[in-house]
């Protein structure tokens, strides 16, 4: 199994910026040309990640479910300091990615920086602090395998913060 954890495009107030579509679209054409075959896309309550997750999933031809049970992980969360509402909302986090687990299918989730981080630290055990060295630019990827061999069972980073995308040749 593996999830796909996507940044949501260049965003402004108002959504998507036009340029945040082009990062997108372009991640779609890569994706397809990868041959990479996703069950859903997933997406919080943030407008950037479901226009994001809209248009990943119309391209994709695949379902998006929308979870508004959880907002962006405050950058203090991070760096450690946890107070109640945020220890509440990473608990959604986590039930919201053992959900998206338990179906045993791959899958992209698109997600701001803190639940992307979040996210990374549930599967792979990593501290949440020490997540925050990861650079996680508008529309790169990222990659979590679920691996099951004789010796061991986990969750590995395939990859983290893949732009190659968006390089214009």
């Amino acid at each position: 199994m593996r999830i796909y954890l996507v940044h949501p495009g260049e965003n402004g107030a108002q959504g998507l910026t036009e340029n945040g579509v082009w990062q997108i679209e372009t991640l779609v054409r890569q994706l397809i040309k990868s041959d990479i075959k996703v069950d859903r896309v997933y997406a919080n309550g943030h407008e950037a990640s479901r226009e994001s997750g809209d248009i990943l999933s119309k391209s994709l031809r695949v379902p998006l479910v929308c979870d508004e049970r959880f907002i962006e992980v405050n950058k203090m969360v991070i760096l450690g300091e946890i107070n109640d509402f945020e220890l509440e909302n990473l608990d959604y986090v986590n039930l919201f990615v053992d959900e998206i687990v338990s179906k045993g299918k791959d899958a992209i989730i698109t997600i701001g920086g803190g639940i992307h981080r979040a996210v990374i630290s549930r599967l792979t055990g990593i501290p949440l602090s020490e997540t925050r060295h990861f650079s996680l630019f508008p529309a790169s990827l990222s990659s979590v395998q679920y691996s099951n061999n004789e010796m061991v069972a986990s969750w590995k980073i395939s990859f983290i913060n893949d732009t190659t995308h968006l390089r214009v040749p």
